[in-house]
């Protein structure tokens, strides 16, 4: 999934809003924000394995970056998150003391301050560690989650540019500018920071084309599907233009569904 990731979970202006503005902590209880550890544990664990993509704000900054969140070290209560796109993202987040976070899980959006925040780096790619947050936005209530598509049977085809192989599965999650992808298994050897090439999505009646950068691998736990995240790259302008069509009607009838419940 690697471009620009700025409306990665898209904002109807005319919707309430459902998250704070980025802010310090608030005095006083708020039953829209977690602040027991273990249900902060729980969550985190939770998130980690789900491989969402995330919103990174920068207090100073009108530009939304993207991320994930690699791995929720709990023995260490650290959070270790992937680099940012756009790349110049990962100038500010070297600079700043914290930056906000937000992400859905389970059709519920979320958001919390990474603090304490130190560089690392692994096979070329940077990552980042923060403090465990003390407490995490995640009101009871449905918002816009990112569009998941499991009950649609969108298929995906594409090939691994250092191992040569094929890879074919479904998609399980989509963005304006990423997919999450199921494989039966990992037999073309995908790592994170691979290059996918030669894509092909069909949404509707478009077939989609496009390179696909890994960014996280995860195998279930007995079996031998294998969940794998990325950024698009070298999309076509027509092609980006059908996806966000494609994303826009499913949020717009996400909007409605929650409108009639």
């Amino acid at each position: 999934m690697l471009g620009t990731l700025k409306k990665l979970f898209a904002k109807d202006e005319k919707n309430e809003n459902l998250e704070p503005e980025y802010e310090g902590p608030e005095s006083g209880p708020n039953p829209n924000f977690l602040t027991d550890p273990k249900k902060i544990d729980n969550l985190l664990q939770a998130i980690e394995k789900d491989s969402p993509l995330c919103t990174i704000i920068f207090k100073d900054k009108t530009e939304e970056f993207s991320s994930s969140i690699l791995d929720f070290q709990i023995a260490s209560k650290q959070i270790v998150i992937d680099e940012l796109i756009p790349k110049h993202g990962n100038e500010y987040i070297s600079e700043a003391n914290n930056v906000k976070i937000s992400t859905t899980h389970n059709g519920i959006r979320l958001a919390f301050q990474l603090e304490n925040i130190k560089t690392g780096s692994s096979r070329g790619i940077a990552f980042y560690k923060a403090d465990r947050p003390n407490r995490i936005y995640y009101p009871q209530r449905r918002s816009s989650p990112r569009i998941q598509l499991t009950s649609l049977n969108v298929t995906f085809s594409g090939t691994s540019e250092r191992t040569k192989s094929s890879i074919g599965g479904n998609l399980y999650d989509l963005s304006r500018t990423g997919v999450g992808i199921i494989v039966q298994n990992n037999r073309a050897r995908i790592q994170r920071g691979d290059l996918i090439k030669n894509c092909r999505i069909k949404l509707e009646s478009s077939t989609l084309t496009f390179d696909l950068a890994a960014r996280f691998i995860k195998t279930s736990p007995g079996t031998e599907k294998t969940q794998i995240g990325g950024y698009f790259d070298n999309i076509s302008s027509k092609h980006q233009k059908t996806l966000e069509r494609f994303v826009a009607t499913l949020e717009r009838e996400e909007i409605r569904k929650r409108k009639d419940n």
